[in-house]
């Protein structure tokens, strides 16, 4: 099962067809692209400009609040994985191969802008890496 929906995600859904917009039209208008306001408004999008994209967003559409934050990576873990992929010299369209995923997605993880428990368990047993992605407390 996937993770609930938010509110503010649906409020901001109902809005686009209520104002009988496109998420194309939504994005054009705030000035970023499609891919990121669908990301941001799905809970998938955790780069620092999230609540900057949100209120945009809200703005054009009326709709208040702000989405949740997403669990990432910690940087310690990022950095980690970046080094075993040096180390092993693996570089990240060769481990998408290995472990059957998406380059995108995967870059992602790597990266910090997103949480995926089955890339990351992956990317752990492929570069043996020990340390946990989101250390506890930072639930």
């Amino acid at each position: 099962m996937g993770k609930e929906t938010s509110q503010w995600s649906k409020d901001v859904r109902k809005a686009v067809i209520d104002k009988d917009m496109t998420l194309k039209q939504l994005a054009e208008i705030i000035g970023y692209s499609v891919t990121t306001v669908s990301s941001v408004i799905n809970g998938r999008y955790s780069n620092a400009s999230y609540q900057a994209i949100a209120e945009k967003i809200n703005g054009v559409l009326g709709t208040g609040g702000v989405p949740e934050r997403i669990d990432t990576p910690s940087d310690e873990w990022c950095q980690c994985v970046k080094i075993e992929l040096v180390k092993k010299k693996v570089n990240i369209n060769q481990l998408a191969k290995k472990l059957n995923v998406s380059r995108d997605r995967l870059s992602l993880v790597i990266n910090g802008k997103m949480m995926n428990k089955g890339i990351v368990d992956a990317v752990n047993s492929f570069l043996n890496i020990n340390i946990p992605a989101v250390p506890s407390g930072d639930n």
